[in-house]
């Protein structure tokens, strides 16, 4: 009798996971294809950035802080006072971190702009090196790589453009980002408020398994996010040792760039390496060596030490759908994109692969 249980729970989790899995791919390749139809789909999409940004970010800090709160409310703390106790040592740290990192943030932000010149300088350099070994060639190949490089100038060009307009326009995401405290005090006092809210809505028959989604999905959602940021804090120190060892310049800047990619998987570290790579390039050959010498051990790491010890799991999921879901990310919403998507996928995971037969 429970072996016959057994079997028709696994053909129950089985039918679901399949009809949830096509449903969670039609739906992205629908919305895919709307967003990408759709006129003006960058600034639609800039204008919900801009709106969701606030909320992401005090959800992000509610996975990181509530266990904190939980421990403190336990010692007979009043919930709202926890909460306060931590936006104190919170604000001191922060403070104490601006007066010290503060004078060598902005003597690095200042060299740089100032070595912009030369860095185009540089990129101008290669491209004619490169032009006299092309030259060489025969005329149909040079002829082609010549469009290239044309293509490749203009779209660097362009971005160098858009970059300094959208660094010009960060001030009005400021507002947004002033509303994170306030957001983020509601969500760490009134989430069990805001669970039962949500709760009542929920027909009796489904609430016992939506209490047990509910569940699955904080646990699953709660340990990535917590563990991405160890990991991600990990490797922007130890990046920032390699750059101080090899004597990279903007290493402090470079090394925050990479504690921040590194949160995409797969893609992240090559996007974070990239700019100090390229300043590398202009102090000596040698120390790019070195330098990609010490990305791959930092990553090596991280990839084979860390984040299995802290992770527990490798998403649970194959690359080739984590790549692929990073993939769509950028295509919508560029590096935010490739940012939220596999939190993303973990949700979706969670909600396929839930078990309701399953004892939480």
């Amino acid at each position: 009798m429970s072996s016959n249980k057994e079997v028709s729970s696994k053909d129950l989790l089985f039918k679901k996971l399949v009809r949830y899995g096509v449903l969670a791919i039609l739906t992205l390749i629908i919305l895919f294809l709307i967003v990408r139809t759709f006129p003006n789909y960058r600034q639609f999409l800039s204008g919900i950035f801009k709106v969701s940004l606030p909320f992401i970010l005090a959800i992000v800090l509610t996975y990181v802080l509530n266990p904190i709160v939980d421990k403190l409310t336990c010692r007979w703390i009043p919930r709202w006072l926890a909460i306060l106790i931590i936006y104190a040592v919170f604000i001191v740290g922060i403070t104490l971190l601006v007066y010290v990192s503060y004078p060598t943030i902005r003597e690095q932000a200042i060299h740089f702009i100032n070595q912009v010149p030369n860095l185009l300088e540089t990129y101008r350099d290669w491209i004619n090196r490169i032009d006299e070994v092309v030259h060489v060639l025969p005329d149909p190949i040079h002829h082609e790589i010549d469009e290239l490089f044309v293509v490749i100038s203009e779209s660097s060009s362009s971005w160098l453009e858009n970059k300094m307009i959208s660094m010009g326009a960060i001030s009005e995401y400021f507002i947004s980002l002033a509303v994170v405290p306030v957001l983020l005090f509601y969500f760490l006092l009134d989430q069990n408020k805001m669970k039962m809210k949500f709760l009542n809505w929920i027909p009796k028959r489904y609430l016992k398994k939506t209490k047990q989604l509910i569940y699955h999905l904080n646990k699953d959602l709660a340990h990535y996010i917590r563990a991405q940021l160890i990991i991600s804090f990990f490797v922007g120190l130890t990046t920032f040792i390699v750059y101080l060892i090899l004597k990279i310049e903007f290493a402090f800047l470079l090394a925050i760039f990479m504690m921040i990619m590194n949160i995409i998987p797969y893609f992240g570290p090559f996007l974070g390496a990239a700019p100090a790579v390229l300043i590398a390039l202009m102090q000596s050959p040698q120390i790019v060596l070195y330098l990609v010498i010490g990305i791959v051990v930092v990553q090596f790491i991280e990839s084979n030490l860390l984040s299995p010890f802290i992770l527990g799991y490798n998403l649970r999921t194959h690359p080739v759908l984590v790549i692929l879901v990073l993939l769509i990310g950028s295509e919508v919403a560029g590096i935010f994109g490739m940012i939220i998507a596999v939190p993303v996928l973990v949700v979706i995971r969670s909600v396929i692969t839930f078990n309701p037969f399953q004892s939480t």
